[in-house]
């Protein structure tokens, strides 16, 4: 299990990016003249999910096609105890499935599992490589990494994500996002 990502750690280390933003949408429109109305949506936080080829890319796609992908995460609130966390992503495997990691790093290795639990974690992109995905997670997680998984054998493997670079490939990785 802790083989998941681990290359793709020390590139995560070096290149991540994140940028907080509150993200509003535009529910007006019109041309008469008047100002668009803006209204933020329910969210805490936001970040970007950077595409990563550590793992190499899955056969059908060259390397520069694998790296076009990109994801936003938001959370919002569920409960007193928990939190959902929303993924926007595009140019993914089209109806590829995929599911969703956390990792830890430690002095030596790291710990990781399932985000969200199985099979909640697991998702497909649509036929053209967009998705929009929730796990719900406990607010006093301690992830430092959300990863996304792409399995190139249509299997997610449960606990296990499947041996990787050759049938689990990491797509997207960047800081786990938190409620505040």
């Amino acid at each position: 299990m802790k083989r998941l990502i681990i290359a793709s750690l020390s590139t995560l280390t070096l290149s991540s990016v994140v940028l907080p933003a509150v993200r509003a949408n535009q529910i007006n429109t019109n041309n008469k003249g008047i100002s668009p109305t803006l209204i933020a949506q329910n969210q805490k936080t936001s970040g970007m999910l950077m595409a990563t080829a550590d793992d190499g890319a899955p056969r059908g796609f060259s390397k520069e096609r694998w790296l076009t992908a990109k994801g936003e995460v938001s959370v919002s609130p569920v409960n007193a105890n928990n939190y959902k966390v929303t993924l926007k992503a595009s140019g993914l495997a089209p109806n590829g499935l995929y599911t969703f990691w956390w990792v830890n790093k430690k002095v030596v290795g790291m710990d990781m599992g399932a985000a969200g639990g199985t099979p909640s974690n697991e998702f497909r992109a649509d036929r053209r490589g967009n998705v929009t995905a929730n796990i719900t997670v406990p607010n006093n997680n301690n992830y430092q990494i959300l990863a996304v998984a792409y399995h190139a054998d249509n299997k997610t493997h449960g606990q296990m994500p499947g041996e990787m670079g050759k049938v689990t490939f990491t797509h997207l990785m960047g800081k786990f996002p938190k409620i505040r």
